[in-house]
């Protein structure tokens, strides 16, 4: 028992004693500590971060969790590594708790930082904002601020990710720094932190998964480096793994009734699933199962950190027109789909494996009736340019463009059927080997994020199809262009056929008199790379 807890529960004749034992300079230090636990009861776990959790607030943690919050104690630096779902946010809400909760008001700080805005706002602060309303911590807690007496004691923000000064000035006396996503912080903002490690009590939190899709990232190097302290949790490190009983959590938005905790976290499903859809070799699986930093990453035509930035975007661009992009199931594709733009907006809104795609006739019955709704919209929208549909024609498509050219002159549609073919010339043959490899690689100028983190476009799609677009890989042929991996290739390695993602690559296209295909994509980008855009 700590001499202060024990002097608050004794009788005044052995507080008497306590004194007496003390020296002058004792008794004053101890004085100190009464007054500021008498004025903040959650003083007394400033040195505790796992009783403040587990004690104060009556949460259970598990053992990594445990192992994070005691290394913060002693470590000025800590790198965790993780897989998908281990809690890492939950537990970074419940350490920001503690630190500004536990420490002297008027000394502490605590900033989370993330790679984008929406990470910040939408991850580790509604935890922090939970966390602070059930336990009645001190303070107003709003979107990313939390405040005491008109003190900001914890903030959250996105660093411009090549400003040199984005995280300058950030000093306290305690102050605590914590890096959600730090597989997305660059080296601009990674030595920003660095330099701010000279304080007295200050310490620095790195959580997040291996980047999938770069060798030697900044979190890599922090991971490795003596200075951190580091605490890999990979999924088979987990309690749904490992066995390890977790208790049971007592509320949460989702489950009404106790539930264990071993619900929120990784568990063989979800495992089961990514290696099912990226395969057991893939930098995914390595970074998002095993916690680990890929190696000798692949070529990939579009990074999976491209996609999955894309499918968090909220801030497509806006156009009323709508294009379809069509991949019938031929030349060695599982499914037939259709993939939808509206604006800068992109979805699937069919998709359909089995015999009967092998009919034409059904699959332009299923896209006509796409087609039909899409004109409808444009109608409501007051958009007079033409529908434009493209249907890739190898296999069954040139079957399907033909009989949809018929039923748009019948049906008097306000729409232009375009066939095309991926396996022909490139527009630009002196580059790409052939019109897929122009097409893969348009879509991937189109998803490559500007040096603020932002995009034009929107994936409002699953992660199976996330995983189809970041599944290729390209290389140079003999005459030094562009070639994309076939889906034959693909499939030797046990990968399934990117149809989902060809389905949005041909949606993002536009036909051109004199070409085939070009882009759909915003003037700004599509000048600085030389595309006559639509």
């Amino acid at each position: 028992m700590r001499l202060v807890d024990r002097l608050i529960n004794a009788d005044p004749q052995e507080r008497m004693k306590i004194y007496a034992g003390l020296e002058p300079d004792e008794r004053m230090a101890l004085a100190n500590l009464l007054d500021a636990e008498i004025d903040n009861p959650w003083a007394k776990w400033e040195k505790d971060p796992v009783g403040f959790i587990q004690d104060g607030l009556g949460e259970v943690m598990w053992s990594k969790q445990r192992e994070i919050a005691n290394a913060l104690i002693n470590n000025q630096r800590v790198a965790v590594p993780a897989c998908h779902g281990p809690g890492k946010s939950h537990l970074s809400a419940r350490l920001a708790a503690w630190w500004v909760s536990a420490h002297p008001q008027g000394t502490t700080l605590c900033v989370t930082i993330a790679p984008t805005h929406r990470q910040v706002r939408n991850i580790i602060w509604p935890h922090i904002r939970k966390t602070a309303t059930k336990a009645k911590l001190k303070g107003e807690v709003l979107t990313q601020t939390w405040k005491m007496n008109g003190d900001i004691v914890a903030y959250g923000f996105s660093p411009n990710p090549y400003d040199e000064s984005a995280a300058q000035g950030i000093h306290m006396p305690n102050l605590l720094i914590i890096v959600d996503e730090a597989g997305g912080i660059g080296e601009v903002v990674g030595r920003s932190l660095e330099a701010l490690m000279t304080g007295g009590n200050t310490r620095l939190l790195l959580l997040g998964n291996p980047p999938t899709d770069q060798e030697d990232s900044w979190f890599e190097r922090a991971c490795n480096s003596d200075l951190y302290t580091t605490i890999p949790i990979g999924a088979y490190d987990t309690p749904n793994f490992t066995g390890e009983e977790t208790g049971m959590c007592q509320s949460c938005p989702v489950h009404i009734a106790p539930h264990p905790v071993a619900t929120h976290l990784v568990d063989q499903r979800w495992v089961d699933d990514v290696v099912g859809e990226f395969g057991d070799d893939s930098p995914f699986v390595e970074a998002r199962v095993h916690a680990r930093f890929p190696k000798a990453v692949a070529n990939k035509v579009i990074p999976f950190m491209w996609a999955d930035l894309a499918s968090q975007n909220e801030k497509p661009l806006e156009s009323p027109r709508i294009r379809l992009g069509v991949d019938v199931a031929s030349d060695g594709g599982d499914e037939f789909v259709i993939a939808r733009m509206d604006g800068y907006r992109i979805k699937i809104t069919h998709k359909s494996s089995g015999i009967q795609n092998h009919n034409a006739v059904d699959v332009a019955g299923v896209v006509a009736r796409e087609i039909e709704e899409c004109i409808a919209i444009h109608e409501e929208r007051g958009v007079q340019d033409k529908l434009h549909v493209k249907i890739d024609t190898i296999g069954v498509g040139w079957g399907v463009v033909s009989l949809l050219k018929k039923w748009c002159d019948e049906r008097q549609w306000n729409a232009n059927i375009i066939g095309v073919n991926v396996s022909e010339r490139a527009n630009d043959p002196d580059k790409f080997r052939n019109q897929r490899a122009e097409m893969w690689w348009n879509g991937r100028l189109l998803l490559q994020p500007n040096d603020a983190k932002e995009q034009d476009v929107t994936l409002d799609t699953d992660r199976a199809t996330l995983a189809q677009l970041s599944t290729p890989t390209f290389k140079s042929d003999s005459a030094g262009r562009i070639q994309i991996e076939s889906k034959v290739e693909m499939k030797r390695r046990g990968m399934t056929s990117p149809d989902r993602g060809e389905a949005i690559l041909l949606a993002m296209y536009e036909p051109a008199k004199g070409r085939a295909i070009i882009p759909a994509i915003p003037v700004s980008l599509g000048q600085a790379n030389g595309w006559r855009v639509a």
